[in-house]
């Protein structure tokens, strides 16, 4: 994990996006996948949920390639979003985001934690 996180670190920095402002989680009732609702001006309204996420090496660089399905397309058509460059590069920018967010998170905890594993 420590080599790859190395090589994401170099993609250019997209557009930091804030939780409650720019999108907002949405759980599902008696469903456990969680969706996220656009609160951007030009997509708003737009629920939908991300899945089959990896990052695929290319050399130096990594890509980060993911699927989504559009729950709710809003006042767009689903077929336009699908092929919509601007929309691809928001929910990409936002899913970057989510992973970075959580591997600082998951690093900060481990860097805090003194404690040996016991591996017996």
């Amino acid at each position: 994990m420590e080599a790859l996180w190395e090589k994401i670190r170099f993609w250019k920095k997209p557009k930091m996006y804030k939780e409650g402002e720019d999108y907002r989680f949405i759980n599902f009732e008696g469903n456990d996948i969680t969706g996220l609702e656009l609160l951007v001006d030009k997509f708003k309204g737009v629920v939908y949920h991300y899945h089959k996420a990896r990052i695929q090496e290319q050399g130096e660089l990594a890509t980060l390639q993911f699927g989504y399905t559009i729950i709710y397309p809003g006042e767009h058509d689903i077929d336009e979003l699908n092929t919509n460059q601007e929309f691809h590069k928001l929910i990409g920018d936002i899913l970057s985001q989510l992973l970075m967010d959580k591997v600082r998170q998951d690093e900060s905890l481990r860097d805090n934690d003194t404690e040996e594993f016991d591996l017996q």
